[in-house]
């Protein structure tokens, strides 16, 4: 099932980004991704190459040509396994610089062949967050420092909005009773998410409703957790991917980010945005992303977030700062408006001409 994920959503802003500022982007992706849909939608110049395996040498020859013609300052890659036939093509398009985007908190293989990729091809690495610039520098001890730039991402912050009549109508639609206490989840139904860890908390919480939205790339984990939501009565609602995201994080009284790997965390800081409060996990990014203006637990301890949210729960209104905090914490450091800037500079720094 081709699914969007951030390093779609950091992609097609970044093009849009740049593309509205004047600069000339191109997109190259698969055939039948929802990126090249997306892209067309808003007028991007799209080229779809199949890059399938490791280093394909078709798709080599066919990036070369489209490199020759278009002659790009630069190239980005967003995805591990097209490494080696981009850069392999920019390089034989006379060095243009060849940036590797890291969007997940994750160290890169230490196998020769990933050392001599990133020696040889590869020129800078662009990572979202300072946790996942120490994960790379910790697990490849190869990685020099310098190589690699941190730039946030970015959201449209014109989108997310505290809005409760919108979201009494999302509860209402779905049958959650106005003045029950909603604890929701937004992304993408995946193990590394810890759907598991909210619905844990929830069962030692009969009083609290669960909210749980977004597509289903795993269908058999999602087929559990609907069993377990089903077990648990009426109070825990999974709907599928939504338009109206806005509304749905004003439905709850708290968003909750359980993830034990986030590379950056695009649901929390779009929350934030909304006025949400937001509670997340210890894991990767995320309290670096939230800062003060969120609360922290252990990751994968469902008791001790069900204990943060019975105290959020008891406090009525007063549930904490982090609604009004945080949503002036992504204002001053994820606008996609900051972000693209960065990008941009550091753009011209690694291709000046």
């Amino acid at each position: 099932m081709i699914t969007w994920g951030g390093g779609e959503n950091w992609s097609l802003s970044a093009a849009s980004g740049l593309s509205d500022r004047g600069h000339e982007v191109t997109i190259v992706c698969r055939p039948e991704s929802r990126l090249r849909e997306r892209a067309e939608t808003r007028g991007l110049t799209v080229v779809p190459v199949q890059l399938r395996g490791d280093f394909n040498p078709l798709a080599v020859a066919k990036l070369y040509m489209l490199f020759r013609k278009i002659r790009p300052q630069a190239v980005i890659c967003n995805m591990d396994r097209e490494v080696r036939s981009l850069g392999a093509a920019a390089r034989l398009c006379g060095r243009i610089p060849f940036i590797r985007r890291r969007g997940s908190d994750y160290a890169f293989k230490n196998s020769l062949r990933y050392r001599l990729s990133y020696r040889y091809l590869v020129d800078r690495v662009l990572v979202n967050s300072n946790s996942t610039a120490k994960t790379i520098l910790d697990g490849n001890k190869w990685m020099p420092s310098n190589k690699l730039k941190m730039i946030y991402n970015g959201i449209e912050t014109a989108s997310y909005f505290p809005d409760s009549a919108a979201g009494l109508k999302i509860r209402e639609s779905l049958g959650i009773p106005e003045n029950a206490f909603v604890a929701g989840m937004l992304g993408s139904f995946l193990p590394r998410k810890e759907h598991k860890t909210l619905l844990k908390a929830a069962e030692l919480i009969p009083e609290m409703h669960v909210l749980m939205t977004g597509p289903s790339p795993d269908v058999n984990f999602y087929s559990e957790l609907n069993r377990t939501a089903l077990n648990m009565g009426d109070r825990v609602r999974l709907t599928g991917e939504v338009g109206n995201t806005n509304d749905y994080y004003n439905a709850m009284n708290v968003f909750v980010m359980p993830s034990s790997n986030e590379g950056f965390g695009y649901a929390a800081a779009e929350a934030m945005c909304a006025g949400v409060p937001v509670v997340v996990s210890n894991a990767t990014s995320l309290p670096e992303v939230v800062g003060e203006a969120g609360i922290v637990f252990p990751v994968g301890d469902y008791r001790a977030l069900a204990g943060v949210l019975k105290k959020m729960m008891n406090s009525g209104a007063d549930i904490n700062p982090s609604g009004a905090g945080g949503r002036k914490r992504v204002l001053d450091l994820f606008s996609l408006e900051k972000m693209i800037s960065e990008l941009e500079s550091f753009l011209y720094e690694v291709a000046p001409g």
